[in-house]
């Protein structure tokens, strides 16, 4: 039993360890397409999906400074929101 949950542990810091640098460069990527897509419109959802790319920048900055992964993921869960709102599929690196 120990053993196992010894496995568990490691395999989430792991996991963790990983998961962070992979998401700090996807950040500026997700949040480039959303700007670029919006840069020509001036409608409601464009506004939307810009004032979201701009909290997902700010989460992303937080991420760095801090070095938490878990903000990077906010930052691309936000980025994921703001082209949902759009209707813009993201390219994930």
């Amino acid at each position: 039993m120990r053993r196992l949950i010894t496995g568990i542990a490691t395999g989430a810091l792991a996991l963790g360890l990983t998961a962070g640098p992979a998401l700090a460069g996807q950040c500026p990527l997700l949040i480039k397409q959303i700007n670029d897509a919006t840069s020509n419109r001036l409608d409601a959802s464009a506004a939307q999906a810009k004032a979201l790319a701009a909290e997902a920048q700010m989460l992303h900055e937080e991420a760095v400074k801090t070095k938490q992964a878990a903000k990077h993921a906010e930052s691309v869960a936000k980025a994921q929101e703001a082209a949902k709102a759009i209707g813009l599929t993201l390219k994930m690196k």
